[in-house]
C-alpha cells in the first residue's frame, strides 16, 4: 500500500512540474512521408474534329438480282446477275451482253427416304459469302461461293478438301472497253530572257488658271456634271440632227452651228446632245438650252472654243461658280509600271501510253479511238469555253492504223504506204477559230486579246523536241504576250470625228485632233503652253528623233512604242487548249463483236454495245 502511494505520489508531482513548464522552440521537420495512392481518373476530353471524307473511289462491279434470267437492258459491262428463282449465276456481262452460260449455286437434293421411316437428310445448298479480304479454310463449306469485296474477285465452288480451288474470277476483263480523258493547256511557260519592256504612262498637269469665263454653272449643269464625271476637263457634245432617231452624227465647231446664232445652223434649242468624251455614262443624253447657246455666243463666238475645250480649275466647277480655265498644259512622260510587252515559251504534252494501262495491247489486239474539244480563246474578262469540234470528223475517229504505226515519216506517220497525219490535223477542224489545228507548226493563234502562241518545230535537245509518236506528243509554243506597236498622241485638243451616223459614236468612233480655231495647250499661240518633261523633269525637245522615241514629232503630238496588255505566266499556264478522250477496246471484244455481225469500223454500230 505504501509503494503504491508513494507512486501516486511521485506521478502526481511530474505533472504538476510538466504542467507549470513552458513550450519549448520548435524542432526540425520530420522527414517527408510515402507518396499516396493515385487520385481517380479525370473526365475524358472532347472528341476531335471529324477529318475530310477521302477521295470517291472507282465505281465497283455489281451483282444484281433478280427473279428471271436478265436481259440485254441489265447491269453494264463487268457486272454478274443471280436469278433467285433457278439459284443461277450469270456474269462477267460482257460488251455484247450476257453471253455464255449459267452457273447454278443450288446444291443437289436429298433422296427421298423409303416408306415407314424417315429418309435420310440432303446435303445442304451453298451459300454465297461475302467479305473482305482472301477466304480461309474455315470460311464457308463445301460448295459455297465467296465475293471478296475488297478487290472485286470471286471464289468458288469450295471443295471438300477445304481449299477454295483454283477458280478465282476477278469481276471484269482486265483489258475490258474503258475511256480515259485528259485536259491539255500550256505547260512549263517561261519568261524570254530581255523580251519583256514595259511601255508609257502620261501624266497631264495644268497651270495658269487665267482665263476668267463667263460661263456660270447652273442647276442644270449640276445635272449634267452628275451624269459625267469628267465635266469640267472637255465639254464637247454631239447632237442627233434627226429628233427621236436615237442616232448622234454632228459635233459643233462653232457658235454659227445654233439656229440662234445663223438661221443656216443645224443645230435648235431643244435638240438632244452627248458629251463625246463621257466614257463613263457615253449613252447619257441632255437637252440643248438657250442659256447654252447664249453662252456659247459670247464675244461673238470667240469663247466658243475656250468653254468647250479648255480645263477648267476644279474649285470652280460648282454651283453659281464662273468657270476659270487653265491656259498652260505640262505632259510628264514615263515608264509605265504596269504596261508592258513580253514574250514567253511553253509546250503542251501527252502521252496515251502511259494515260492508258496496257495500251499496248489495246492498239495490237484491239482497236483505238478518239475524240477531242478545243476551247474557245479565251476573253478579255474570264477563261476560256470547251466546244465541239465540227465537221466530217466531229466525235470519235478511229485511230488504230495511227496508233500502231512504229515508222515515223517526215509529214507522219507511214504503215503500208500510206501516212497518217497528226490526229488534230484532220479535216475540218478549227482551233481556236483559227481555222487550223493544234500544233500546226508556223501559224499564230489567238488565244486571247492580244495574246498570241504560234507552234514551232524544236529538234534539239531530245527531251523538249517536237514530236508526234504513236500518242506521245510534245508541241512546242512561242507566245507573244501583249502588243509592241509605235504610235503617236496628240497632247492637243481632240474632237470626236463626224465620220457618219453611228448609234454610239462615243465609243465607236474616232476622236482627231481639232482642225479649227486656235489648238489649246499649243506652242503656236506665244510662250509655249504645252510642254513635255521625261521622267526627271527634264524638256523634252519638240524634233523627233528615232533614238528617242520620247520627243515630240510636231505641235501637240508626242511619238511612243505603245507597249501594253501583257499578261503573266500564270495567265497562260490557266488557259486550257484541247481535251483528249480515248477509248480503248480489248481484242476479245473486237473479236465478239464481229462474231456478232457488227461492223467494228463503225463507231457508231460499236456504240450500241459498248458503253462509251
Amino acid at each position: 500500500m505504501r509503494k503504491v502511494l508513494l507512486t501516486v505520489m511521485m506521478v502526481s508531482s511530474l505533472l504538476a512540474f510538466n504542467a507549470c513548464k513552458k513550450d519549448g522552440a520548435q524542432g526540425p521537420a520530420g522527414p517527408a512521408g510515402a507518396q499516396g495512392p493515385a487520385g481517380p481518373a479525370g473526365p475524358a476530353g472532347a472528341a476531335g474534329a471529324v477529318g475530310p471524307a477521302g477521295a470517291k473511289g472507282a465505281d465497283g462491279t455489281k451483282i444484281l438480282k433478280g427473279t428471271v434470267d436478265p436481259t440485254a437492258a441489265d447491269g453494264v459491262v463487268g457486272d454478274y446477275y443471280f436469278n433467285a428463282t433457278s439459284k443461277t449465276l450469270w456474269g462477267p456481262k460482257v460488251a455484247a451482253g450476257w453471253t455464255g452460260t449459267s452457273v447454278s449455286l443450288q446444291g443437289a437434293a436429298g433422296t427421298n427416304g423409303t416408306d415407314g421411316t424417315n429418309g435420310t437428310n440432303g446435303k445442304d445448298g451453298s451459300s454465297f459469302i461475302a467479305g473482305a479480304g482472301v477466304p480461309t479454310a474455315s470460311t464457308g463449306k463445301t460448295g459455297d461461293y465467296y465475293f471478296n469485296t475488297t478487290n472485286s474477285t470471286f471464289y468458288g465452288p469450295k471443295l471438300e478438301d477445304g481449299t477454295w480451288g483454283s477458280t478465282v474470277l476477278p469481276l471484269g476483263s482486265a483489258f475490258a472497253a474503258k475511256t480515259y480523258t485528259i485536259t491539255r493547256g500550256f505547260e512549263d511557260v517561261a519568261e524570254v530572257a530581255d523580251t519583256k519592256a514595259f511601255g508609257y504612262e502620261f501624266d497631264e498637269t495644268y497651270s495658269k488658271y487665267e482665263i476668267f469665263s463667263s460661263y456660270a454653272v447652273t442647276a442644270n449643269d449640276m445635272i449634267r456634271i452628275n451624269q459625267y464625271p469628267g465635266w469640267g476637263d472637255n465639254r464637247e457634245m454631239i447632237f442627233e440632227t434627226t429628233p427621236g432617231s436615237g442616232v448622234f452624227d454632228f459635233v459643233p465647231d462653232s457658235h454659227l452651228d445654233f439656229f440662234a446664232n445663223d438661221p443656216a445652223g443645224i443645230i435648235n434649242v431643244g435638240a438632244k446632245f452627248r458629251y463625246s468624251h463621257n466614257t463613263t455614262n457615253p449613252t447619257a443624253e441632255f437637252t440643248l438650252t438657250a442659256d447654252d447657246v447664249d453662252r456659247l455666243s459670247v464675244n461673238n463666238g470667240a469663247s466658243f472654243g475656250y468653254l468647250t475645250y479648255a480645263k477648267a480649275e476644279p474649285s470652280s466647277v460648282a454651283l453659281g461658280k464662273t468657270l476659270v480655265l487653265a491656259r498652260a498644259k505640262n505632259v510628264q512622260v514615263k515608264n509605265s509600271t504596269t504596261k508592258y510587252y513580253v514574250e514567253y515559251t511553253a509546250n503542251t504534252k501527252f502521252n496515251l501510253n502511259t494515260l492508258v494501262p496496257n495500251y499496248e495491247k489495246y492498239r495490237q489486239d484491239g482497236k483505238v479511238w478518239v475524240k477531242y474539244k478545243y476551247y474557245t480563246a479565251r476573253t478579255a474578262t474570264a477563261g476560256n469555253a470547251l466546244v465541239n469540234h465540227t465537221g466530217a470528223n466531229a466525235g470519235w475517229i478511229d485511230l488504230t492504223t495511227y496508233a500502231n504505226s512504229y515508222l515515223p515519216g517526215t509529214t507522219g506517220y507511214t504503215t503500208g504506204g500510206v501516212t497518217d497525219v497528226n490526229p488534230f490535223s484532220l479535216a475540218a477542224v478549227n482551233f481556236m477559230t483559227s481555222g487550223s489545228f493544234l500544233g500546226n507548226i508556223g501559224t499564230p493563234v489567238t488565244v486571247g486579246p492580244s495574246q498570241v502562241a504560234t507552234a514551232v518545230n524544236i529538234t534539239t535537245p531530245a527531251a523538249s523536241a517536237t514530236v508526234n509518236d504513236r500518242g506521245n506528243v510534245r508541241i512546242n509554243w512561242t507566245i507573244v504576250s501583249g502588243t509592241n506597236a509605235v504610235a503617236t498622241k496628240d497632247f492637243g485638243p481632240t474632237m470626236l470625228s463626224n465620220a457618219g451616223a453611228v448609234a454610239d459614236p462615243v465609243t465607236a468612233a474616232v476622236f482627231v485632233p481639232r482642225a479649227f480655231a486656235l489648238d489649246y495647250y499649243s506652242a503656236t499661240i506665244g510662250s509655249p503652253s504645252l510642254t513635255f518633261t521625261n521622267n526627271a523633269g527634264t524638256a523634252l525637245t519638240t524634233t523627233f528623233s528615232a533614238t528617242n522615241p520620247y520627243q515630240t514629232g510636231g505641235t501637240n503630238v508626242v511619238n511612243f512604242v505603245d507597249r501594253k496588255d501583257g499578261k503573266d505566266a500564270a495567265y497562260f499556264s490557266n488557259t486550257k487548249l484541247v481535251q483528249i478522250q480515248v477509248l480503248a477496246l480489248p481484242g476479245d471484244v473486237v473479236t465478239e463483236l464481229k462474231a456478232k455481225g457488227v461492223n467494228v469500223d463503225d463507231i457508231n454500230e460499236v456504240s450500241k454495245f459498248v458503253k462509251l
